[in-house]
């Protein structure tokens, strides 16, 4: 009786052991796959702008690698589009990664959902060369990753009601105000051509890495 209590005491210390595990290797897939996405977006519009002469990382936005004067046009939509992907894969993770689902957890994995499809959609909707008359494609372009980019803006705002990230608010409540300045500044630098305003490419990839680098900060501390 008493090494048939024991067996099963050590079967369910085993499962479980098991099951840590499977979690473990499972936190670490999505994590490589936010990784990928984050890399995706910021490395690969600067490894195929060798091949467009006069492209300038610090003024000209990553958009502009996708217009049709562009000669990596292909590359980017496709990479914009496996870039959402990956997001929306990585949603689920997140998702997973939640001990419990509140309205705050909805936001902020809806935030990562409407970015991934943003980024799709502008993969597949091009942005408009500058001087030239918006096209349909260039609008859906505008209001796809524009809307995206403000629901993942507000995903720090929302991780400050996350009990699973209660040890980092201050530093999400930091990060929330730099988004928006980021945000702002980018949005201000569209038509300007002089000044600090003028490096629309630099706010937009600062912007970039704020938002990212949150995601992966916050994904991560739960990991430990």
């Amino acid at each position: 009786m008493i090494r048939m209590w024991r067996k099963q005491t050590f079967d369910i210390i085993d499962k479980r052991r098991n099951m840590e595990l499977m979690e473990k290797y499972q936190s670490m897939i999505f994590l490589v796959i936010l990784l990928l996405a984050t890399l995706g977006d910021l490395f690969v519009p600067i490894i195929i702008s060798v091949k467009y002469p006069g492209y300038n990382h610090l003024i000209d936005t990553i958009s502009t690698l996708g217009t049709n004067e562009s000669p990596v046009k292909k590359f980017q939509c496709v990479n914009l589009i496996a870039v959402g992907i990956l997001f929306i894969i990585f949603s689920v993770g997140q998702g997973l990664a939640f001990t419990q689902i509140k309205w705050c957890h909805t936001l902020f994995i809806l935030g990562i959902v409407l970015f991934g499809v943003g980024s799709i959609l502008a993969g597949i909707f091009p942005e408009d060369p500058k001087g030239i008359a918006e096209s349909i494609s260039g609008k859906i372009h505008g209001i796809a990753s524009g809307l995206g980019f403000i629901f993942l803006i507000l995903n720090p705002l929302w991780a400050i009601w996350i009990v699973e990230f209660k040890d980092l608010r201050q530093v999400n409540i930091t990060l929330f105000i730099l988004a928006i300045l980021t945000f702002f500044l980018f949005m201000a630098s569209e038509n300007a051509d002089n000044g600090i305003l003028k490096y629309t490419g630099l706010f937009q990839r600062l912007n970039l890495v704020i938002l990212y680098g949150h995601l992966i900060l916050n994904y991560t501390w739960m990991m430990r």
